[in-house]
């Protein structure tokens, strides 16, 4: 026999319809947030937003964890070169902070210094920037990966995440 755990787990929704669950309460209570928010709505969702993404990377650099981007490029089909790791933790604190600057600039924007739109369009440029440029870093660093392209690493990044998922 089952136990009621068991039971209560085997009635739960598969993972893919947990997370679509998730990410619409997630956009139901920002949109509520926006409203009530008022004109200080959108540069608060960019704060938001843009300084959960800075934890996210920068939680994984805590001694004994394996870095965000460590764990991404162990799926890249090429592999992950063990005189790669210190490059993969070093770009994990690098985004963490990019994002940690850009939550800076949507909470000095609420000042009255920027508008949300200069601050959303130059983050689009330097993350795009930051991103492509990275990949041009990396095959100079480390030709033996082969041709580094943005279509394989954001497939290792979404592989990282089933497997997170899926275990």
């Amino acid at each position: 026999m089952a136990s009621p755990i068991a039971r209560i787990a085997a009635l739960a929704p598969p993972w893919p319809v947990l997370w679509l669950i998730a990410l619409a309460l997630e956009l139901a209570v920002g949109s509520v947030a926006v409203w009530l928010a008022g004109t200080k709505g959108p540069a608060l969702v960019g704060l938001g937003v843009n300084l959960l993404v800075a934890l996210r990377f920068a939680v994984t650099l805590r001694p004994g964890a394996v870095p965000l981007i460590t764990r991404y490029g162990r799926h890249d089909p090429a592999g992950l070169p063990v005189r790669a790791e210190p490059y993969t933790r070093r770009l994990t604190l690098a985004w963490a902070l990019l994002l940690g600057l850009f939550a800076l600039a949507y909470a000095v924007q609420m000042l009255g210094v920027w508008t949300v739109s200069m601050i959303s369009t130059a983050e689009a440029m330097a993350c795009t920037a930051f991103f492509l440029g990275e990949h041009a870093l990396r095959r100079r660093l480390f030709p033996e990966l082969g041709h580094v392209s943005p279509g394989r690493t954001l497939r290792a990044v979404f592989q990282a995440a089933g497997a997170r998922h899926a275990g």
